[in-house]
């Protein structure tokens, strides 16, 4: 079982879905703020700091790969200048909320593509 997260930082008062959407094409969105993918990237890694690093943007890669110490769940990270895409597969409500919470400390409101919300404000 999979979820996948979206997560930006804007100001204005955007269509979230359609931020998603051209997102998901590789569109830039006029609005959305330039994001520190590196802080991003280690606010994952330390939120899930007992997972196998697979993969990561600070060695030249496009993505972040984290495996559970299981090897059962999973998350996979992608990046653009503006967003942080993180697909998750099987991982349990506990730690979907991890991911929220280590993007949150960055001022980093979650979109659920699954339900079409946009979640503004989040309490770290």
């Amino acid at each position: 079982m999979s979820q996948q997260f979206v997560f930006w930082r804007t100001s204005e008062q955007l269509d979230a879905r359609a931020v998603y959407e051209a997102l998901m094409e590789g569109e830039p969105v006029a609005g959305l703020d330039l994001l520190d993918l590196a802080a991003a990237e280690q606010a994952l890694i330390g939120a899930f700091s007992d997972w196998t690093v697979e993969a990561r943007r600070a060695d030249g890669g496009e993505q972040t790969i984290l495996f559970s110490p299981d090897q059962r769940a999973s998350i996979d990270a992608g990046y653009s200048p503006e967003s942080v895409t993180v697909s998750c597969s099987w991982m349990s409500g506990e730690q979907y909320n991890l991911v929220i919470q280590a993007m949150a400390t960055l001022q980093l409101p979650l979109y659920d593509p699954q339900i079409d919300e946009r979640f503004d404000s989040v309490p770290i």
